[in-house]
């Protein structure tokens, strides 16, 4: 016979509020302790104002602990989203009373003594055995089985191997079901099913853990002698005649094994048939249920990820990288790549020291940046990351993508648009840039994303700031002006800059959308003509004649009174070189 455990001394009730422990409790290892809202009782939470003065009553019994609701309460129990008179609590278990959960600690239940002992006999079920319907009541519990996947998604990981737990103690007849998972190679309980509420730990036999193991996912059988039970040091229960192992390869994770015990003659009213063949079909279930279980945490697994996925690549993308065998295209690596900086203009200095109001605010910037990642979603690019009212994206990664730079052109002349329909007249300014960049997964070993690294990156944040000083929502490099179809997008160069940080100067452009009328294309193309002999001008130090070019324009055109502002002075410096020098980011 195994030993009792000793009584456990650490349980312990930690209440926490927003996050924060509120009180903790050593709970004893016997008798009864009342938590509520009095300073009398033994557990007094005062902070929660829904908890009565006397609420619960706790009864530890160790491992666990049993929790009852008072007469006297007058607000419900929460416990795994239902409000409940009594229950029992395993140690990582916790309850809700208002806005405070109540957490219970304690060392986690014991696996049970070691079980290796010969078996009598061991059979592995075959893999086109699982799936062999012999009658009415298998074809049942094919359909229960079908219903698993739907448990998964309304319960958490634990309460789902619990639930299937008691499924298959009551299809099975089973004494005890186990699900395991493995520490440093040895079984660990992670939740039970028993017909008699016992506290002893179960046994489990080491050996046919290590056979399930080692024939995944193919359940294995072991039955010992009735005669041979009195050399078996593994159980506290009248009988163990048989046990089924079935270890779940689940994807990035380490197997989870079912493991179920009990005798062929059952338990009374529950009678079990005997016989070799009763134990194939019991075998036989298990292996369906772990089957199924097994691929419906794999869907899960890829339905979180396709989620995460999601938060970074358009829809689009995510298929292709979820369709896609070779893993390496997440993996860092040196790519060409379009970078974009957008910011929403005078949304820090709304916000600067009023926490307050940026709360206020948080909504609008909400609907303003789901839709600027809409653009830049509709435009197969990435979102890198959100930088408070500020988003970095790219394009071109992690696949080629045919005329990129151009894609993340339309996809700023969208922005720009949507942004003034979507808030309350905000603006914005982006800068582009394309060069070569490693992107990739990148970061720590604990936390890592996908993102970008390059002077590329750097340039295009210098580019969206002088988006400020020239007063237009949208400027990008000489390289990306070269790349864009005339036919769609218009380009006008708006000058030489040498950005703070940055040791090459670099020409900067403007872009607008190809208007449908003629007659507009003629007037934007008739004072883009004047801007571009008045920029000559001006670079060349001749900023009298650049002044009289701009003057007729200067009204209606943004980008032409940056350039008129300077030529205000009619002389430039005398080390002027066409390069106008930014002193700020």
């Amino acid at each position: 016979m195994a030993s009792e455990p000793s009584p456990c001394q650490s349980l312990k009730l930690v209440a926490k509020s927003a996050g924060q422990v509120v009180a903790s409790f050593d709970l004893p290892a016997d008798g009864e302790v009342v938590l509520g809202s009095s300073s009398k009782v033994a557990c007094s939470v005062g902070t929660e104002r829904y908890l009565s003065r006397r609420h619960v009553v706790l009864r530890p019994v160790p491992p666990r602990l049993h929790v009852e609701r008072l007469p006297t309460a007058t607000n419900p129990v929460v416990f795994k989203g239902v409000a409940m008179e009594r229950f029992r609590m395993s140690p990582g278990d916790y309850f809700v009373i208002g806005s405070t959960t109540f957490h219970f600690e304690g060392p986690p239940i014991p696996a049970g003594p070691v079980m290796d002992f010969a078996p009598h006999e061991q059979f592995t079920l075959a893999a086109d055995e699982l799936r062999i319907a012999r009658d009415a009541s298998d074809r049942l519990r094919l359909l229960d089985l079908m219903q698993l996947s739907e448990v998964l998604r309304t319960r958490s990981r634990k309460d789902f191997y619990l639930y299937a737990c008691g499924s298959l103690r009551i299809a099975t007849g089973a004494r005890w079901v186990q699900v395991l998972a493995l520490d440093e190679d040895e079984p660990r309980v992670l939740c039970e099913d028993v017909g008699v509420d016992q506290l002893t730990p179960k046994p489990q036999s080491r050996s046919l853990v290590r056979a399930a193991l080692a024939e995944a996912p193919q359940p294995v059988t072991y039955t010992w002698r009735q005669a041979t039970q009195v050399n078996m040091n593994a159980t506290a229960y009248e009988g163990v005649d048989w046990a089924v192992c079935c270890a779940m390869p689940i994807p990035g994770e380490k197997p989870v094994l079912f493991y179920l015990a009990g005798s062929e003659g059952g338990r009374p009213g529950r009678p079990m048939a005997t016989g070799h063949l009763s134990l194939r079909d019991t075998a036989r279930l298990v292996g369906l249920v772990a089957d199924t279980i097994g691929r419906a945490v794999a869907v899960q697994k890829l339905e979180d990820w396709q989620a995460k996925l999601g938060h970074f690549f358009s829809g689009k993308l995510v298929s292709k990288i979820l369709e896609s065998e070779d893993p390496a295209h997440l993996e860092p690596r040196v790519r060409e790549a379009t970078i974009m900086f957008f910011d929403i203009r005078g949304f820090s200095r709304l916000t600067e020291g009023n926490l307050q109001r940026a709360v206020e605010h948080q909504s609008e910037l909400k609907r303003a940046m789901t839709a600027m990642t809409g653009c830049i979603f509709d435009h197969d690019g990435v979102v890198i990351r959100y930088m408070g009212d500020g988003i970095l994206a790219c394009w071109n990664v992690p696949y080629d993508l045919p005329r990129h730079a151009e894609q993340a052109c339309l996809a700023a002349l969208d922005m720009v648009e949507l942004l003034a329909e979507v808030t309350s007249g905000w603006t914005c300014g982006i800068g582009i840039g394309v060069g070569e960049v490693v992107a990739g997964s990148l970061g720590s070993e604990q936390v890592y994303a996908y993102d970008v690294l390059g002077a590329v990156v750097n340039q295009a944040s210098r580019v969206e700031g002088i988006t400020k000083e020239v007063g237009v929502p949208i400027l990008v490099t000489g390289e990306v002006a070269g790349q864009l179809s005339p036919d769609r997008i218009l380009t006008r160069r708006v000058g030489r800059f040498l950005p703070v940080g940055v040791r090459t100067p670099v020409d900067l452009y403007t872009i607008d959308a190809v208007p449908a009328d003629p007659d507009a294309l003629a007037a934007i193309q008739k004072r883009r003509a004047v801007h571009a002999a008045a920029l000559a001008a001006f670079e060349q130090g001749n900023w009298d004649k650049a002044f009289d070019l701009l003057h007729p324009i200067v009204k209606e055109d943004d980008a032409a009174r940056y350039i008129y502002t300077h030529a205000l002075r009619r002389k430039p410096p005398e080390d002027w070189n066409g390069v106008i020098l930014m002193t700020s980011k």
